[in-house]
């Protein structure tokens, strides 16, 4: 039993970096065509399911002409406090 904790805590970590490339990602215009096309919508498929839910209940933050999304902070969060 021990094992699987120690797997699920290796899963939620790796999901959480793959949160944070996201973040990281779309800072940068990736071009639909390009080389990193692929792993982009790798990580959007991933990623987007858990982030759609705390976006229905999290709104985003008006920042000037612009919004802040803060799912991104909220499930990050949240795994890491699975993983304690």
């Amino acid at each position: 039993m021990e094992i699987f904790f120690e797997i699920i805590i290796i899963l939620l970590r790796i999901y959480m970096v793959l949160i944070f490339v996201r973040v990281i990602l779309s800072w940068f215009r990736i071009s639909p065509y390009g080389f990193w096309s692929g792993p982009y919508k790798f990580l959007v498929n991933i990623t987007e399911p858990v982030l759609r839910i705390f976006r229905k209940i999290i709104p985003f933050v008006r920042m000037g002409n612009s919004y802040l999304d803060l799912s991104y902070i909220v499930v990050i969060l949240v795994v890491q406090l699975l993983i304690v």
